[in-house]
């Protein structure tokens, strides 16, 4: 992984231009005022545009990124095809075929094709639907391994998680990034059933704070997903992974190393972690776990 800044970004979040409750602008001032260094505003069916001049300083700049939740509603399906779009210059129009998954592929194909970044977005949950044939689905970089939407943390308990479906796709043969994401609706009135901003984010290393180096990181991988530990060294090349975990109050944390299958390769406690590749592996990445409940996500080194 390259040497660069980490700069704190959301991927997913939603405006009164869709069916969020806050203004584009009110939006943007949250994030910024939160923190953030940049933000993608993933309306539904459209492209958010919204000027960030008048919020910067001379010392501090804020991103917006435009992005889009494409969402295909298809006649007789109780819940939209759902992909999410970065990076865009134009909207993508939601195309409809005849059934989820040629539905998925089909817009998948359209956001690939307008210049951006296709994920997989959450919900993947509803009756009958076969997870494994998402191996059949081709182009998306990214997948969206966790989704703060009171609805969406952690998958569909009937089935897989979605952390169960990326290993699932990783042991195929996908090259696929995790995310972790607000998917943020409600803005002013924060509880556990709303969908509020601030619950997961992504933590991107670049260069510097620009769209072209935000796009580079994310489709190379180099980020780690979070929802609430951060890290101050994280290096991973094919001989070895090595971090080392910021520590938050008296928080403790532990380290899941883990390979194709989703085998448990290791497990580590404390703030530095270090995991030798032997090289049978097929993919190693690593999750972490503060004894509060806080994870963070780092993305898989592929051992061919």
């Amino acid at each position: 992984m390259s040497a660069g800044e980490w700069y704190k970004g959301s991927l997913h979040s939603h405006t009164t231009n869709s069916d969020g409750d806050a203004s584009p602008i009110d939006v943007v001032m949250w994030y910024r005022d939160h923190g953030y260094d940049w933000l993608v505003i993933s309306d539904h069916n459209k492209l958010t545009r919204v000027d960030t001049t008048p919020l910067e300083s001379n010392s501090e700049k804020f991103l917006t990124i435009l992005g889009e939740e494409v969402t295909a509603e298809l006649p007789g399906e109780l819940l939209p095809v759902y992909v999410n779009a970065f990076c865009l210059s134009t909207v993508v129009l939601p195309v409809i075929e005849d059934g989820i998954l040629t539905t998925l592929q089909a817009n998948i194909d359209a956001v690939i094709e307008a210049g951006g970044i296709a994920s997989f977005g959450a919900p993947y949950y509803r009756d009958g639907f076969d997870y494994t044939k998402l191996v059949d689905i081709k182009g998306p970089r990214l997948m969206e391994i966790y989704n703060a939407h009171p609805g969406n943390t952690k998958g569909d308990p009937r089935t897989f998680s979605y952390e169960n479906i990326w290993d699932m796709l990783l042991s195929a043969g996908q090259v696929l990034y995790g995310t972790a994401s607000d998917d943020a609706h409600n803005y002013f009135s924060f509880s556990a059933d709303n969908s509020n901003p601030g619950r997961a984010w992504v933590m991107v290393r670049a260069d510097k704070l620009s769209e072209e180096a935000i796009f580079k990181s994310l489709v190379s991988g180099d980020f780690y997903s979070s929802t609430g530990v951060f890290l101050n060294k994280l290096t991973v090349t094919p001989d070895i992974i090595e971090l080392n975990i910021q520590q938050n109050s008296i928080q403790t944390y532990t380290t899941t190393i883990i390979g194709n299958d989703g085998v448990v390769l290791d497990t580590q406690a404390g703030l530095d972690v270090t995991y030798k590749i032997k090289g049978d592996e097929g993919y190693v990445r690593a999750r972490v776990e503060s004894s509060w409940g806080a994870r963070a996500w780092i993305q898989p080194i592929f051992i061919r």
